[in-house]
């Protein structure tokens, strides 16, 4: 891949992290912790003052996120709806999702539980 096509890649994938976040209802605070990154990366992020760099936990943990965004507005249909899924218990989960987003392990549980309950319809 060319440089600029990579750059453009990344600033798509930095885009599509920040855009999911707003749709979940997240703040700077909460996207920095799901990425494992400082606030103040998360907003150079958002201003595009920073891109994602492939082959790092941050870029991974994006990418993740986008999916799990996507799938969930799938299942519930509206950025309202999953905001309320995010922060409800959820029996399937044990917890609040939003409590397992924050590391990558339950990130990873999230995305496969919502991939599971897709598959269900």
């Amino acid at each position: 891949m060319k440089s600029g096509e990579s750059s453009t890649a990344n600033a798509v994938l930095g885009k599509a992290f920040i855009r999911a976040g707003e749709g979940l209802g997240l703040d700077d605070s909460d996207l920095a912790a799901v990425l494992g990154e400082q606030v103040s990366n998360v907003l150079h992020l958002r201003h595009g003052h920073e891109l994602l760099q492939p082959c790092t936990e941050a870029w991974s943990r994006a990418l993740l996120v986008v999916d799990f965004y996507q799938s969930l507005l799938t299942l519930v249909g509206t950025e309202q709806k999953a905001k309320i899924w995010l922060n409800s218990q959820n029996r399937g989960l044990s917890g609040l999702p939003r409590n397992f987003i924050t590391c990558r392990m339950g990130l990873e549980q999230v995305v496969q539980y919502l991939a599971a309950s897709r598959s269900l319809i």
